[in-house]
Order: C-alpha cells, then structure tokens, then sequence
C-alpha cells in the first residue's frame, strides 16, 4: 500500500477516534444511579483486576473509615481484609475473576483504624468489551449475626455443662425410644461409650425383662398425654448382663416428642438397707445367730464377749480376737476414740439410757469400717449399772453410698451459687424462695439474702410493667414453661434492664403448682444495640421516604419516640453567618419555637448553646441547673424543665447543631443509656438532615436548568445526527478497507508461493543441471551470478510474506477482530517457552550467548499465551539481528503493581532520535542515509508488540545507547494475592 493510501487511512483513524470521542461526551449525564447507590445504607464497591477500588459509595466510606480521598489514591483490597482472613479473601477475589460462581463469602473486614468487623461478600465479574476488567459487588456488616451465634454458642455450652455435671447419669431419648444424648456418668452406669449409644440403642435395651412392659406402658401413657409415674425404681442392665437397680425421674421436654431420664444407682444403697433390716431380723433373734455383732461388758468383772458374727464384721475368725476390753478401745479409729468412749461411760454413769452412735473401727486388713453401735445398760436396784450390752451393725457401704449423696448435692449447690446466669424459684403468687449470687447482681442486690429479704412482691418490684407478671402467669399456665422469653424488668435502684427467661413450673406430688425454677440472663446491652441499629437504619431510610425537611424531622422523632420519651423534643441548627441557632422543628407541651442569636457572644447563655459550643453531650436535672455555679456557666432558655437531655449534631467533626428532649415532671426520667443512645443516633440524624437538605437544593436547581438542558438536548440532538450519519459512512468505509486489505493479502499470497516454489526449484535444477556444463571461467561467473539472484527472489519472497502475515495481525488488532484466548498464566513458563522456540536460530552463531535471570517465584497474569509468545518472540529476534556477538538476557522482575520483562543485547543500539519513532508501523532504523536491516525485517514487528501490551493495560518502552546496546521493556498488571514458584532462576539456553 503506498504512503498516499496510509496517509489516508491514518486520517480515518484520527476522524473516527475524534467522533468515537464527541458521541462519548453527548452521551455522558450525570449519574443519577451512582448517587442513589451512594445513599443506600448497603456497603457496595467496584474492583479492577489488580485489586484496587475504583469505586465504594457512602456508606462503606463511613462503615471502614476511609474517605474519598483514600480511595483516589489508591486502595487496595487487601487493606481492608484482616491478616486472619486475607488467603480466603484473596482466593475469593480470583476465583471471582476466573468467572466462578460466587455465593458469598464471609471473613474478617479490617478497617481503617485496624479494628475488625465480621462480613459478608457478593460479588461477580465485570466484563467489558468481552474482556473481564475487575469485579463489583456488596458487603454486609454480619457483626449481629456473629454476636448471637456467640450468644448461642454460650447458651449450648451452659446447658451441655449443667447435663454433664449434675452428678447423676443422664440421658434424652426420642419418642421412639432411641437415645439421643447421654452424658459420662450414664456411660460409666452402662459400661457403653457414647459413639455405641446414641442413636444406635433404645432405652428398652437396657431394661431386663421382668420391668419391661410396665416400663412401655409409663412411656406409651406419658406420650399420650395420660399420668404417668415421672420417679420410679427398675432393674437396668449393664454391659456384659450384670443388673443394678436405679432410681429413674423421666420428663417430657417441652415442645417436642423427646424425654430427659436421670439415672441414680440405687444398688449398694438398697442392699445396704436389706442387710440393715437382716440384721433387725438377727437382733431379735440373737441366740439363733445374729446378723449384727453382740457384745456384753461385764463392768465388775471387767470382762468383755465379742459374738462370732462381731469378730467377723472386722475380719476375724472367733479364735483371732481376744474377748477383752482392750482389744475394742484398740480397734477405734483415733478421732472417734474420745467420743465413743465418752458414749459409753455417760450410760454407764446414768447420763443416758441408752445410746446409738456412729464410729469407726478397724479392720483386720487395716481398713476402717463405719459401724453403728447401740447400747442399754443393766443396773442394780440402787441404780449402779452392772452390764452394758449392744450390738454393731457394718454401715461401710451405706456410709459411701451416702457421702456420694451429699457429694452430688454440694456439686448442684456449687452450679447453683458459681453459675453465670442467675437462677431462681419463686411461688406462684411471686415472692422468691430461692436466688443465686448471679440472679442478685443482675437484679442489683449485694447478695442472694438481701435480695431474698427485700423483694416481696415480683410483680410490684421486679417487672417494669406491672401488667407484664399477669401476661407471663397466662403463658406458663398454658405451656407449663417459657423458652427464650425476653422480659422487661427494673433493678433495685430503678434502673430498666432487659433478661432472657427459661422458666418451668415445678409440681407437687398432687400435681399442683409448687414453684416456678428458672434461668435469667442479661441482655440489657444486646438490646440497647437492637434499638439503637434499628433507629439509625430507620433515620438513613427516612432520607428517601420523607416528603422534605420538615416531614424528615417528623419522622426523626417519631423514630426516637419509639426508644425514649421524646415528648418535649426539638432540632436546633447553626447558621455561622447569621450567627444565630434556628429550630426548624420544635415539639414542646410548655414553650413557644424560638431562636438563639449572637450565639459566638460568650454572654449568650443556653443549654443548647453550650452543647453546640462545647461538641459534647450534656445531661442535667433541675437541681444542677438552678446551681449559681451551672448558671453561670450554661443558663437556660424558657420554662425550666425537671430534667433536659442534648447532643450535638455534627458531620465530619463539624458541629453543625443540636437536639434535645426535655421532661418537666421527673428528674430521674433519663438516664446514661438514654445519653449513649441520643449521642449513637445524632451523626445519623445530622447526616440525614444534611442530606435532605441538599437534595432539596439539587432539586431546586435541577428545576432552574430543566428549560436550558432541554433547549441544549435538542441542539444537540441535531448535531447527534449528524455525526452518527457520519459515523456510519465512517464504519462502512472501514469494513470495506478490511475486506480490501484481506482480499489484497489473499491475491498476494497466491502469487508470492509460486513464486517462492519456482525460484527455489529453478535453483536446484540450475545448479544441478546447468553450471556444471560451464566450461569456461566467464560463463561459470555468469551460471553463479544467476543462482545468487534466484536466492535473493526466495529471500525477497519470504520476506514479503511476512510482510503480509505482520500487516494482518495488526489490521485484525486495530479492527477488534483479533481472538484473544486469555488465562491465568505463569509468566516463568511463557518465556522460557519463548526463549526455547528461538534457541535454534541462535545456536547458528556461536559468538552470541543467550540467557534468562528469573525470580524465585513470580504473580500470575491474565493473557493469551500465544500473544505473549508473539511479542516476546518479535523482541529475540530483533535483539538477534543486531548482535553480532555478546549477549542476549531475557529478565522477569514482579513490582507490587505489575510484572516486567526485559529483554537486553549488546548489539549497535538505537540512535536518540530514532528511539521515539520505533514503534511506527513501517519504521526502519537509519543511521545517515542507511537504512540497517532492511532485508531482514517488515517495519511492523514492534508495532505489533505494542498494539498487544497496551491491550492488556500494559505498556513497552526501550532504553539504548549507540553502539552499547538496546533494552526492550514491557509491563503488565499481575494478579494481586496469586504465588507460584518458577521451575529454575539459573541461565536459560546458551
């Protein structure tokens, strides 16, 4: 094509780029979306494909802690990941990328000043022009999800402990009879672990077969509502067929099909007490043999009998044991010795007529056994004791069957008194009989007694609302229970607080009402935090669905009527150039609407000035206002009130107002919460009246450019026309250009293979048939100058080939119709394939050297690998043609942005002023008049390289001395958070 013809077409270019450039202008309006995006109260971002915000709205502004100017300047995702979270975050980002499907990803947000926030990300790909260019999605703050799952976390773990250390063993079971849970104690009472119990073993399994069918009848009746024994006794197998008798208390849990079983070995304790009444049985018939131990002191002879069944309860044959006195006192345990003596002497001095007492004695095998000893004396007619005789009874094992009673007791007593979450028992018609330390500290008394003593009426002293205790009696008649019921109560000094109740009714052995038990748990704050998010979510929604101004502030304090008594409430705002305090809204049963002038004058004395002044809240009574010491320091303005409660309004640190309730009968009518939460709720208000504010000015002036921008439109829409007729012709012309330039290259191809396969084939046959017949030295010179020609038409011939090839790869990139087959890639692999696809030709000359410098590892790219290939392939060659020997390095270095590859030669270099032009298609370097290389390339190789990088955001530059050597450089964005290793960083092929 002749320099007219790409002169032509380069004027083209310029007049469509222009066009392209003037309909992108009449196109462009203001954003209407952006900015309604910017008012949702919903975190939304947008992404570019290295991980940078190119957009966030508002809110996400103002939830993270960055400003606009942040993000102008450049930030990135992984700042607002938490170092715990970043791996999943980054993995998510790239696999959003990729073009997977992303159903939303929770991890830890990191704000701006480092503190954490719990998130949820939905997010997908952006694709522009068929090419992925970033991602956009939103964030949602699951901070309140994150603090009940906590809170549930913390209730199961309550309850899982109660199960586990009630001191008996437990155990759920459905309706069907298959055992759900079971805690240790029921493991060791069956001999089972739990992976061979629950929800593989019924509970029938472990009941022996005489008890079983009376057992299905209580299970079949209790399920169909009839009564049922809730406590009973029954013989339950253990593991390997032994048989123990336990003491069983069944319960239905409320609310489902499911029983809770508690299990109490009553084995030893029953034995115990038959071989108690065995031994009544062998008391009374002593000279047949009795059970119990005899013995008999004669007190003048001083001599002692010891029955054969006493020596046996300490372990002796009737030999072993001497019948002396001794022989007992010996036999005592140390610390039991005084009293059991003592015992014995107080009946025998007349102190007692008889006695029954407990002590130790010890056994042959060393061991002590607890014994019961009863004694009756014998005396004369004058009342001098002349025989003392009793018998023991071996107690041992009731002894430890009752220490391990007492021993689960004082384990409940200590859940009771230690646990977290206060517990209770009150009668029906509400007065406490039962508190732990923690249901004290949450009802504000120093001690269980104290509350206990002083709370005598629930209903009049506990609840905030009086008609709440009537509404809680209905709902447990009805259910026998309340499950996570949330109740309104009051402390001891007054002071509201909110509670979550588990309460069940506990019935006597008639089935009437005897007490209600139950749990409290604090959650005063949790609901503090509710009431506070819902208000500052209604205030953000109020901004779209309030008429104007006014109909805003109403709504505001309606919003804050809902939390506290806002009966007496106003807005006061500054307006620093009249100097003065305006209330736009003002609701009062008592005052008129007033204004605050010369409000920088210290003289001027008001409650709402010194809250404007100061930027800090301010709660104070009547009392503290009358003060000469407040008086001088605050003043106050119209009638004053019993209390009066402001904060001040402020955007960005600005103060730009006030807003106060006021009540004029109570003192005690607001409290700190009602500071924490006016104070909470303020910025929003300020920031919801300064938004509605400017959108009433937006649509003011909107409404005074409405008649100019339709005057403008139509203009415009004329010239519109005019150009897009212009535009057409234009994309016309271009596609007549492309077919032109592929028919041309088709026609030319044609042609030139015919005439590189005959020169070729001329030459062979020339030389193999012709030159040999020269028989002369002219004629010779002559056959060899015609073989050189030929080899030159065949050289001349690939070169315009490629020539063509070059010509259309760029008209197919310029024309957008190039394919572009792009993937993550590891760079290390690309070119080392590239330097592997040239390493032939370079082995040709043994004076260059031709090597790689790689990183250890290097970020992943998003490109088409054989484009790449392409450009990188462009650049070893040219560096090939230019160096006559020295060396060819070809570097991969990775920057916090992009990823950079160079490669460098020691060839002629490139001159100064040829360096700007050396990515024009069709330039040749020319050094004076000569044009270097004119046979070996097409002009078009590097601008190809160009056209390629700058269609993935990159950009190729060169840096070159004359006569040194060249550096070409070419960048392109990496992917942010992706790692992979390169194979090796030693030299590539020589």
């Amino acid at each position: 094509m002749g320099n007219g013809n790409r002169e032509t077409m380069a004027a083209l270019r310029r007049h469509i780029q222009e066009l392209q450039a003037r309909i992108r202008e009449l196109e462009s309006r203001p954003d209407a979306f952006r900015d309604m995006v910017d008012s949702l109260p919903q975190l939304v971002f947008e992404l570019d494909l290295n991980g940078r915000f190119t957009y966030v709205n508002d809110y996400a502004l103002h939830i993270y802690g960055f400003t606009r100017q942040d993000i102008e300047a450049g930030v990135n995702i992984a700042q607002t990941i938490h170092p715990d979270s970043l791996d999943l975050g980054m993995r998510a980002l790239e696999d959003i990328l990729s073009g997977a499907p992303s159903p939303g990803h929770e991890y830890l947000g990191l704000r701006k000043d480092g503190s954490p926030i719990p998130v949820k990300v939905y997010a997908q790909r952006i694709i522009k022009d068929g090419r992925p260019r970033g991602a956009r999605g939103v964030v949602v703050d699951i901070s309140d999800i994150k603090q009940a799952e906590a809170a549930l976390v913390e209730s199961e773990q309550y309850y899982r402990t109660l199960f586990e250390n009630t001191g008996t063993a437990m155990v759920i079971f459905s309706d069907d009879g298959v055992i759900r849970s079971c805690n240790s104690q029921f493991q060791e009472l069956s001999g089972y672990p739990a992976s061979e119990i629950v929800n593989k073993m019924t509970w029938m399994d472990r009941v022996d077969p005489d008890d079983l069918a009376l057992m299905r009848t209580y299970h079949s009746a209790r399920g169909n509502g009839r009564a049922a024994p809730r406590r009973y006794n029954f013989t339950f197998l253990v593991r390997g067929g032994v048989r123990k008798r336990v003491h069983v208390s069944v319960g239905l849990i409320p609310g489902t099909g499911d029983r809770v079983c508690s299990l109490i070995d009553i084995t030893e304790s029953e034995n115990a007490r038959e071989a108690l009444r065995k031994s009544e049985e062998r008391y009374e018939l002593v000279v047949r043999g009795a059970y119990d131990g005899i013995w008999d002191w004669d007190l003048p002879s001083n001599t002692i009998y010891f029955s054969p069944r006493y020596k046996v309860i300490l372990g002796y044959r009737d030999g072993e044991m001497p019948n002396r006195l001794r022989s007992w006192i010996d036999s005592l345990h140390p610390e039991d010795r005084d009293r059991a003596l003592d015992m014995h002497y107080q009946c025998i001095e007349g102190g007692l007529e008889h006695f029954e007492t407990e002590f130790r004695l010890r056994h042959k095998d060393g061991t002590y056994r607890w014994i019961l000893a009863r004694g009756i004396p014998s005396r004369d007619a004058d009342g001098t004791c002349r025989r003392l005789a009793g018998t023991i009874t071996d107690i041992t094992e009731w002894k430890k069957t009752d220490q391990a009673l007492k021993f689960s007791e004082r384990q409940y007593r200590d859940i009771f008194t230690y646990a977290n979450n206060g517990i209770f028992q009150s009668t029906p018609d509400g007065r406490l009989i039962k508190a732990n330390a923690a249901a004290a500290r949450i009802l504000g008394y120093e001690s269980p007694e104290a509350l206990l003593a002083e709370v005598l009426d629930i209903a009049t002293q506990c609840y905030a609302v009086r008609e709440d205790r009537q509404r809680f009696l209905d709902a447990i008649r009805e259910r026998d229970s309340v499950e996570q019921c949330e109740m309104h109560l009051r402390r001891r000094d007054g002071k509201p607080i909110w509670v979550l109740a588990n309460i069940r009714t506990i019935r006597d052995e008639q089935g009437g009402v005897a007490c209600f038990e139950g749990f409290l748990q604090d959650i005063t704050e949790r609901k503090n935090s509710e009431r506070t998010t819902r208000a500052m979510y209604a205030i953000s929604k109020a901004i779209t669905t309030s008429g104007d101004l006014h109909d805003l502030y109403a709504t505001i304090h309606a919003i804050l009527g809902e939390v506290i008594d806002a009966t007496n409430f106003y807005i006061g705002l500054l307006d620093p150039q009249e100097d003065r305090i305006v209330l736009p809204y003002f609701e009062d049963e008592r005052d008129a609407n007033y204004d605050i002038v010369n409000v920088s004058n210290p003289k001027t004395k008001s409650l709402t000035a010194h809250v404007v002044r100061t930027g800090r809240p301010l709660l104070v009574t009547r009392d503290d206002i009358a003060t000469p010491e407040h008086m001088e320091r605050t003043g106050y303005i119209g009638t004053l009130p019993a209390v009066w409660l402001g904060v001040p309004l402020k955007i960005k640190g600005v103060i730009i107002g006030a807003m106060a309730v006021q009540h004029y009968t109570n003192p005690a009518h607001y409290t700190e919460e009602d500071v924490s939460f006016m104070e909470a709720v303020s910025e929003q208000v300020a920031l919801a009246i300064e938004r509605k504010a400017n959108m009433e000015e937006l649509t003011r002036l909107n409404e005074e450019l409405e008649s100019k921008v339709e005057e403008r439109t139509r203009e415009l829409g004329r010239k519109a026309t005019q150009l897009e007729t212009a535009n057409r012709r234009l994309k016309a012309l271009d596609e007549i250009k492309s077919g032109l330039v592929s028919s041309v290259s088709h026609e030319l191809r044609t042609p030139l293979t015919s005439i590189r396969g005959f020169a070729k084939l001329t030459g062979k046959e020339f030389g193999r048939l012709f030159q040999p017949l020269a028989n002369s030295p002219e004629l010779r010179r002559k056959g060899e100058r015609i073989r050189q020609n030929l080899d030159i038409i065949g050289t001349e011939g690939e070169r315009l080939t490629r020539l063509i090839n070059d010509f259309l790869d760029l008209n197919r990139i310029e024309s957008g119709n190039a394919t572009w087959n792009d993937r993550l890639l590891n760079p290390c692999d690309v070119v080392r394939q590239s330097v592997e696809s040239v390493a032939g030709a370079f082995a040709a000359n043994p004076h260059v050297r031709l090597a790689t410098d790689f990183p250890n590892a290097t970020p992943l790219i998003l490109a088409d690998a054989d484009k790449i290939k392409q450009v990188l392939i462009n650049l070893l060659n040219n560096a090939g043609k230019f160096t006559e020997r020295g060396e060819i390095m070809v570097r991969l270095r990775a920057t916090r942005d992009a990823l950079t590859v160079s490669v460098s030669d020691t060839g002629i270099g490139i001159p100064l002023n040829e360096q700007p032009l050396i990515f024009d298609k069709f330039h040749k370097i020319r050094y004076g008049d000569t044009v270097v290389g004119e046979a070996k390339g097409t002009g078009l190789g590097l601008a190809i390289c160009k056209e390629i990088v700058e269609h993935y955001d990159g950009s190729i530059w060169v840096e070159s001395k004359h006569g040194r050597g060249s550096t070409f450089h070419f960048s392109l964005p990496l992917i942010q958070g992706t790692m992979e290793r390169c194979e090796s960083s030693a030299d590539g092929p020589e």
